[in-house]
């Protein structure tokens, strides 16, 4: 396995991005999107899974997360996080891994991004993976919560606040929670502004996902508690090649869930990748 590292000036900062490609010719590519609060080097599980079997792996650190610049955990407007992710593909993506299958697969808030992209630049993809998603907010965002993001967004967007959902929310494996908790990559913090925008734009991904045409893939844990609406999200997209999977008391990183657990959900990933490529 070899890992390229490097970095694009996207308008007003720097974006870090990273690829993990396989001894030979890669066969596809998964351009995949990380989560809220963290980067990209958690998606480890899912390079060991699919890398050795000849996929190459690529994303960023969102601005504002991991190695990118920008305040962190704050956006002005979602769409600056859609575009640093078409910029990737345009300046890295394109060259470094053309010509081959190209897949996008976007895991919690990346999932929204994933959803966004996708309805906006659907050429070229051969399919979707949505992890650790939904159509609207779970059972730990409460409706007093998304008020008060709506109007501190407007008074005082950048301001940090401490984020509502507890570290175990992710997993039910101590050592992958312990983990989250001692990455100094990691954040527990949230600005109104990208709170607001976050939920503006899962609605909005939702709202378009008839959109969507092209072969998808979700893999959600039936104990997520920040998403809802997977069956919706589901129902709404408009392909005939759509594929979910509900695991049985799995919490939000189903590919960081126990052991068995997650050989399940990453074989299940690797087999539809396979039959898509």
């Amino acid at each position: 396995m070899e890992i390229k590292q490097g970095r694009f000036s996207s308008k007003d900062l720097s974006i870090f991005w990273e690829a993990w490609l396989p001894e030979e010719s890669p066969k596809a590519v998964v351009h995949t999107i990380h989560g809220f609060g963290e980067h990209i080097d958690r998606y480890n599980n899912v390079v060991d899974e699919l890398v050795p079997s000849g996929y190459a792996l690529i994303g960023t650190d969102h601005r504002g997360h991991g190695r990118s610049g920008g305040r962190r955990c704050h956006v002005k407007s979602f769409m600056e996080f859609i575009e640093d992710e078409r910029q990737l593909f345009t300046e890295v993506i394109s060259s470094l891994l053309s010509d081959i299958p190209y897949f996008v697969l976007g895991h919690s808030m990346g999932s929204i991004i994933a959803m966004n992209y996708v309805e906006r630049y659907p050429e070229g993809i051969k399919g979707l993976i949505l992890s650790g998603t939904g159509s609207a907010p779970g059972s730990s965002v409460s409706k007093a919560s998304l008020i008060l993001a709506k109007i501190a967004s407007r008074i005082a967007p950048g301001i940090h606040v401490k984020s509502p959902l507890p570290p175990d929310f992710i997993s039910r494996d101590p050592d992958v929670v312990k983990a989250y908790v001692d990455d100094p990559l990691v954040y527990d913090i949230i600005t109104p502004r990208l709170a607001e925008q976050m939920y503006t734009y899962l609605a909005k991904g939702f709202e378009d996902a008839s959109r969507i045409r092209l072969p998808v893939l979700i893999q959600c844990g039936s104990s997520d508690t920040s998403f809802s609406g997977q069956e919706d999200l589901y129902n709404r997209i408009d392909s005939k090649d759509k594929t979910i999977h509900i695991y049985e008391g799995l919490k939000h990183e189903v590919y960081n869930e126990l052991l068995d657990d997650r050989a399940k959900v990453l074989g299940d990933l690797h087999t539809w990748v396979d039959k898509h490529v």
